[in-house]
């Protein structure tokens, strides 16, 4: 796969950087691009927010009124998200939603925490600056993993 293909990647909700860095790897694509990875995926996640900030409370609404499934879907969405992030948010505030975006499991990353953030009402530069900083230890563990698999 092309490098930048695997940089688009990281884009991607449930790929992000846990998904682009590996394809890098394989690839046999340089560390830059994973810089570049982390790049698109932080942005991302910012962008997330942002829509979120602005479309959240709209779809909401919309949803209530109109599709009751759709907005059964979204409610569980966001009990599950609150359930999974707000004990480390409640417990160390900003530093405790980059330590849920960094951990390189299923179910965190940016988009999860650009949604947690939101959902537990941090200031918008308190989640950005946590989106970016917990990609940033994700992108390195993932990286470093990789280089001491290679021979």
């Amino acid at each position: 796969m092309d490098c930048l293909a695997c940089v688009a990647l990281s884009a991607l909700p449930a790929v992000e950087v846990r998904g682009s860095v590996p394809c890098l790897a394989l690839a046999g694509c340089g560390a830059h691009y994973a810089a570049l990875s982390y790049l698109l995926s932080s942005s991302t996640g910012a962008l997330v927010y942002l829509l979120l900030e602005k479309l959240f409370p709209l779809v909401e609404e919309f949803l209530k009124g109109r599709w009751e499934l759709g907005a059964k879907l979204l409610e569980k969405v966001v009990e599950r998200t609150k359930k999974k992030a707000s004990k480390k948010v409640e417990e160390m505030g900003t530093l405790g939603l980059a330590a849920f975006v960094a951990l390189p499991v299923p179910g965190t990353g940016v988009w999860t925490g650009a949604l947690a953030g939101y959902l537990l009402g941090l200031k918008r530069r308190d989640v950005v600056l946590a989106l970016f900083a917990g990609n940033a230890v994700t992108t390195a563990i993932m990286s470093l993993s990789y280089l001491l698999q290679s021979p």
